[in-house]
């Protein structure tokens, strides 16, 4: 068995809270590039979503590694043979 992390095309900026979770701190200066802050704020797949993709889950390689906006992908192969059993 194996996985692998597929690195998403969506930014951490659109992960946003999802509906009736909390909100992001407003920094005052609106517009399409707002600068947030996020540091200390936990933010999971369970409370959070990407507003861009939406099949997007936030995960990481190890413990001490950063959290990406990225896709699972897990492969069962045969050992002797090298040959693939099953993607997922």
């Amino acid at each position: 068995m194996d996985g692998t992390l597929i690195e998403a095309w969506a930014s951490q900026k659109s992960f946003k809270p999802k509906e009736g979770g909390p909100k992001d701190p407003p920094t005052g200066t609106g517009g399409r590039n707002e600068e947030v802050d996020y540091r200390g704020q936990k933010r999971s797949n369970e409370t959070h979503a990407s507003t861009t993709d939406a099949d997007a889950r936030l995960a990481k390689k190890s413990h001490g590694a950063e959290s990406k906006l990225a896709y699972h992908g897990h492969v069962l192969m045969e050992n002797r043979n090298g040959l693939v059993y099953a993607v997922g």
